[in-house]
Order: structure tokens, then sequence, then C-alpha cells
């Protein structure tokens, strides 16, 4: 059996980053991968980080990166001038990786945006011996509007179920979670690949949807400058760019620059990969703390511990799980600001990947989303518990977001250490795995279809086929029938004090009261979740008022997602209530010193 490539995690000038290593003897060329912006960037985070081990694989050490004030990197995305910021670092990245793994000979490869930034930092840097540029923006003024469009796009549909976001900050643009400030915008607008002056690298793949005017200009434009340009057909573009949860590997398009890169055949793409740890030194700081990438449970686990610099004595460290296919970042990159904005309260959180997401190693080959959640989401949140506790935090509070608040809400049942939940916008109690089939058709809440019989034009869009009529009406009789048959069990159970299946949610509740775990149920104002909750709890959870430790609430502004600003803005001011007012708070109850008057320095290693 061959030895297997190796991820490591690592740090370098405030940025966060995975090099992969081939095994074997020492290689002559090194490949930095470019993310794409935002939203994109958690679309492709897998498949990206797939493409890093299949470069690995066939023999060429390659890091892959968060630029400054994305990802787990340091900084935040209003910081002045991150476009430029963000081509310095790729520039660092390659010097980084030379140092590093001794490659003399570097390769560049970017996508979407990310194809224009190694691009333009080719040009600076100079030695870049190929450029593999993938779907590359080469113009900046369209790009903006691109992202104009896209956010354009989701706000209509909010609108549509009767949501008004507030707006996001003046003269920004951006997409789903992320935003571009002006000074960035500014030298964005100025960029055009086609004007380029400087002769970026020997040679130049570029792969697009197809072989497009553009594209032809842009490959002709680097051949007048002595650049081998090869232009290859992105077939796959359309099944890459997708939610994260359904987002595919582009095998074809990566095997195609693979082999342009000439990358040996000796080891196929799917090689084994063993996660190692990080150098002692690796972290990221900031004001308020310091953060290191954990690798635990045998290598099988990845994840960011975050750390106060003066820690509250005694208080539970906070557990975030994925929501849905997004990494541990979270949409909008939510939980890493929200990990640094608890460290500045003196609370230290990992934020960790689940099995077969992020940078966790899958279960098997096989292993589907379904699968990650139905089998293996809340084993694996027990094992983060689990870390945690072997760091000393006696008591960990879980954090989770869609599918995420399922799995926080079950380990909260599981694990002894868990002594709080938030959850927000749970989907169900009980695993179902709807959210998690590609194409299938998404129902709102209830209360938007009770609206919509007001609208004569909703009625028109039904009558015409605009909207899946038969995919509403099967997913409301669901409901109608979970509603009777929760009430009918209630009724049975009354009656003749036997458990029946009808009533295993409501048991959910009860086990946690009796445990003692302080747990909130937030929903935005219409989000679909609030069905199951009013199906087995009453309108927004009104039964629930009479438990003391489990509350339902309905928070204002709130998207599904966390999309908007205003939407991360008011469920962190939420957490921090919680936190507060039933964690905190009821270590007072029981006579337990209060947590927030005794501060302690956390040793520096």
């Amino acid at each position: 059996m061959t030895n297997p490539s190796t991820m490591t995690p690592v740090t370098f000038d405030g940025c966060f980053g995975w090099l992969h290593r081939p095994a074997g003897a020492q290689a002559e060329m090194g490949v930095v991968l470019c993310n794409p912006f935002g939203y994109e960037a958690l679309c492709t985070y897998h498949g990206w980080r797939e493409f890093a081990e299949a470069l690995a694989a066939r023999g060429m050490p390659t890091l892959r990166f968060d630029y400054p004030g994305t990802g787990d990197s340091s900084g935040h995305e209003e910081d002045p001038q991150r476009l430029r910021a963000w081509l310095d670092s790729i520039k660092t990245a390659a010097t980084w990786l030379r140092a590093e793994t001794g490659v003399t000979r570097l390769s560049l490869c970017g996508l979407r945006l990310g194809a224009t930034l190694a691009a333009l930092a080719a040009e600076e840097l100079g030695g870049v011996e190929n450029l593999v540029l993938l779907m590359p923006v080469s113009s900046g003024k369209s790009y903006i509007r691109e992202l104009e469009i896209q956010h354009q796009s989701w706000l209509s549909a909010q609108h549509a179920l009767g949501f008004t976001p507030d707006a996001e900050a003046a003269e920004t643009i951006g997409a789903h979670g992320f935003r571009l400030y002006p000074d960035s915008l500014e030298m964005l607008a100025k960029i055009d690949l086609e004007q380029g002056v400087q002769c970026p690298a020997q040679r130049m793949l570029l792969q697009d949807l197809n072989e497009s005017a553009r594209l032809k200009r842009l490959a002709a434009h680097y051949q007048a400058q002595g650049v081998q340009a090869d232009l290859q057909i992105f077939s796959e573009y359309s099944r890459f760019l997708l939610d994260p949860s359904y987002s595919e590997t582009p095998g074809q398009a990566f095997d195609s620059a693979l082999e342009w890169l000439g990358a040996s055949a000796g080891a196929a793409a799917g090689t084994a990969v063993e996660m190692r740890g990080c150098a002692a030194t690796a972290r990221i700081e900031f004001a308020h703390g310091r953060e290191t990438p954990v690798v635990f449970d045998g290598g099988r686990y990845a994840g960011v511990f975050c750390q106060p610099l003066r820690a509250l004595e005694g208080a539970p460290a906070v557990l975030f799980v994925n929501t849905g296919g997004v990494h541990r970042v979270g949409d909008g990159r939510f939980t890493v600001l929200m990990a640094r904005h608890l460290a500045a309260q003196g609370i230290a959180s990992l934020r960790m990947d689940l099995s077969g997401l992020g940078d966790s190693l899958r279960r098997d080959e096989a292993l589907t989303l379904d699968m990650v959640y139905a089998r293996y989401a809340v084993a694996d949140a027990r094992a983060g518990v689990d870390w945690l506790v072997a760091k000393g935090h006696s008591k960990t509070i879980m954090f989770g977001v869609c599918t995420g608040a399922y799995v926080s809400l079950h380990t909260a049942l599981a694990h002894p250490a868990v002594a709080g939940c938030a959850s927000v916008n749970l989907p169900f109690f009980v695993w179902g795995g709807a959210r998690t089939r590609p194409g299938a058709q998404h129902v709102a809440s209830s209360v938007v279809y009770r609206r919509a019989m007001r609208n004569p034009r909703k009625w028109l869009r039904l009558l015409t086929g605009q909207a899946n009529g038969r995919a509403i009406i099967a997913e409301l009789t669901r409901r109608l029938c979970a509603r009777i048959t929760a009430r009918v069990s209630t009724a049975l159970e009354r009656l003749f004090g036997q458990s029946t299946p009808g009533g295993s949610v409501r048991r959910i509740a009860l086990e946690l009261e009796r445990k003692g775990v302080r747990t909130a149920l937030m929903y935005g104002p219409l989000d679909e979740g609030l069905d199951e909750l009013e199906i087995h709890f009453g309108p927004n959870g009104s039964q629930l008022g009479k438990l003391r430790n489990v509350s339902a609430k309905v928070v204002g502004k709130v998207d599904h997602a966390l999309f908007s600003r205003a939407a991360r803005d008011a469920v962190m001011a939420q957490f921090d209530a919680f936190l507060r007012e039933s964690v905190l708070g009821a270590r007072r109850e029981t006579g337990a010193p209060n947590p927030r008057l005794r501060v302690a320095e956390v040793p520096q290693p």
C-alpha cells in the first residue's frame, strides 16, 4: 500500500490555510489555489479541497488558503483595501509555499474572482510557470453588476414571501451575506484582464462555459505577450457553483487541468489522505483572543478553537456545527464573527466540521449529506464536546442554524456535558432528510401561503404553472396530517398513559427540561420551521411556556440562512441574551459563583 498524501492546517501572515503534501520524494512544482469570492467560496469549498488532494496525490504540494477578512483568516470584510490585501496574500502564500516545501517551480490556479486575482498576482510576482484560470472574471465592472443582480434576485425572492430585509450598508455590493466595500469596488471596477501589460506566466490554461468571443479575446491578448494560452470547456460549472448542499465536484474539468499541468497519472484522485495536526506556532491573532487550528479524534475531525485573552472563569464553551453543506465558517462567515465576538466576552468556542463536510474526513467514500445528518452528525458533535471537555471546559453550549440546529438539539439530549442549546430556524425535530435532496421543491411557511390566498397574482402563478402547485399541496397536506397525528397522539397518551410515535417530539422537550438543558428555539418570522413548532407545541411554541428550561421565540429581521447583516446581528444579540439570562444566570440560581465576576488570563504558550 502506498503512503497517503497529507493535509495539515497552517497559518501565515494572519491567513489560515491547508497544505497538501504528496507522499514520496521532493517535488519541484508547487501549486497555490486562489479562492472565489464570498458565497461562491462556500459553494465550491469541498470540491476545491478535492482538487488540492488530487494535485498532491499526483506529486504537487498544494496550498489553499483564506484571504484576509475571509474564511478563518484574521480581519473583517469591511477592513480597508481588501482587494489589495487579497492580492498581497497570494504573493505571500507563494513565498510561504516555496520556503515550506522547497519547490522551485510555481503554478497559480484560481476560480472566478480568484482566477482574476491569480492573474494579477502572477504579473506582480514574476517567475510563475503555469497559470490556470477557471471561469475568470475578466471585467471587474461586469462582476460588480453580476453581484448586484444576485442580491436583487435574492431580495425579490424574500419580498415574494412577504419578508423585507433591512438594507445593507450604503455603497456596498455583494450577495448572500458577503459584501464588497467602496475602496475595493473602486479598485475592482478598474480591472480588465484584456488591458494587462505584464506577462503573467509562461503557460496559461483558460476554462470557461464555452469558447466565447470574450474568452478568445483574452487568450489572444495573452498570446500576444508570449504566453502559451490554451482553451478548454468547463461544462460542469452549473453543477459546481450551487448551494453547498448540492454542489458537485467537476471531475472532468479538474482532470483536464491536471493533465494540462503535467501531473503524473501514477496516483489516482481519491487516494487516501491523512490529516495531521498543525505546528505549535500556528495561530490567528485578533484583538480579544487567538484561534488555533485543531485536528482531533485520531485525525478524523478538523476545527478552529477560539480562545479569549481574558476568560470568564467557569464559563461554558460554545460548540458551532455545520449548516447543511456549508463548512465551519457559516453563511456570511457568521460563526467566525460570533466566535470572536464571544471571545471579547471571555467565552471560548470550537467551530468544527462534521464528518465529510468542510475539512473533516469522510467516514466512507459513498457518504451523502443525508447520511451525514441521519447517521453520523450527532456522534460527530459529541466528539467535539468531548474535545472541549478534555481541554478543561466541563460545560458546553450548542449552537446551530437549520440542520445545525437539529444536530445541536440532539447533541444536547445525548451528551451530559451540554448545559445549553441555541437552535436557529430548526426545520424539524426528528430527521426527515427533506432539506438535502437536490432539486427538491422548497415549500415556505404556511403563513406565506395563507397570505398568498388573498393575492390574485399568486393564484395566477399557480394556475399558469409558474409555481409547483403539486409539491406545495403535498407538503401542506403532510403538515396537516402531522398536526392531526400530533393532536391524536396527545389525546391517546393522556387517556391511556402510553407512549405513541407521535409523542416523540414532545418527549424531546420534556427530556431537555428534565436534564436542565437551557434551550432556546429561535425562528425568523416567516421560517417554515414555525410550522413544525406549531404542530407539536402550538402557535409560536406557546405550550412550551409551561416548561422552565425550553423556550421558543420569533426574532424579527431574521431570514432563514442569515444572509442579511441585520439577521446575523439580531441572532447574535439573542444569543448574548441567552447566555446572560439562561445559562450564566442559572449558575447564580444554583449558588455557583458568577463567572462574569471572575476573570482569568489565558496562558500564552
